[in-house]
């Protein structure tokens, strides 16, 4: 009996290649990456810092500096006062303590105007270093309201009764007569024996200034008050019909009246309504 040789099948290029794949080994799995660990920085080295020369360094600029602010160029050869009229321009440099020839960086501006306002008729002061040499003081007065008599001397107030002085000289202030100074002190209000004797006073002086007048002296009588504008020539009425008689306006035409036609002798009588009547004396 005839043996027939057995064929084996021809493989296929694509079943060798799927043959070849299936027999290449497993990848062993890879751990899990744990996403909470975070990889380490490399720790930077810190250089060290200098000290020293630091020191050295400010110290050199701190010593420039303080060369550089006292040049010559630098030293105070002017010092302008404005705003001034009661008090003299010596009397507030003096006062300021600041001192020509010394370095315009030395003069402190706070503690100047501290000592400068320690003068009660100045109210307010600005002092200003203008460079290279030049020092500024600016000041603004109290406005010198009212003088009262108190044992044979001159009590000065300000617009709100502040005591600003008290000299046996008299001052360009309205002199107040007719009132009871009981107590005056130095930055302490006035004190008067009258009842309301103080705020009528402040009151009508007030009145006068912002109607832009003046007077020189003015009485308090009673329920009837006489200012005067000059010696011999006054304004005479009730406290109430006087001081209407200024806000309206009326008063100030009057004396105008008469400053420009001369009249220095008479009296300006005051009514109601702001009725007004001259009489020559």
């Amino acid at each position: 009996m005839t043996e027939h040789p057995v064929i084996e099948p021809e493989t296929t290029e694509q079943e060798a290649l799927t043959e070849t794949v299936l027999e290449k080994p497993e990848e062993p799995e890879k751990a899990p990456v744990n996403s909470s660990v975070k990889k380490q920085k490399p720790r930077r080295k810190h250089k060290k810092k200098n000290y020293p020369l630091r020191i050295i360094v400010v110290v050199a600029i701190i010593a420039a500096a303080f060369v550089c602010a006292h040049l010559s160029c630098f030293n105070v050869d002017g010092i302008a006062v404005i705003g001034n009229e009661g008090v003299a321009d010596q009397e507030i440099i003096e006062l300021s303590e600041i001192e020509m020839g010394k370095s315009v960086f030395d003069v402190h501006p706070l503690l100047a105007q501290h000592k400068i306002k320690k003068n009660l008729y100045i109210e307010k002061v600005n002092v200003n270093r203008k460079l290279p040499n030049k020092v500024e003081i600016i000041v603004t007065e109290r406005s010198l309201l009212a003088q009262f008599h108190k044992d044979g001397k001159f009590v000065i107030t300000d617009s709100k009764g502040m005591v600003l002085d008290i000299s046996k000289e008299e001052h360009k202030a309205t002199t107040i007569e007719g009132v009871t100074v009981t107590d005056a002190e130095k930055k302490e209000t006035i004190k008067i024996k009258e009842n309301q004797g103080l705020e009528k006073t402040l009151e009508l002086i007030n009145a006068t200034n912002e109607s832009d007048l003046y007077f020189k002296r003015i009485v308090f009588n009673g329920g009837k008050v006489d200012a005067y504008v000059y010696d011999e020539l006054k304004c005479s009425g009730k406290y109430n019909n006087l001081i209407s008689a200024i806000n309206s306006g009326t008063l100030k035409k009057v004396i105008y009246d008469l400053y420009q036609k001369g009249v220095e002798k008479g009296t300006v009588n005051v009514y109601n309504n702001d009725y007004c009547f001259f009489t020559p004396n």
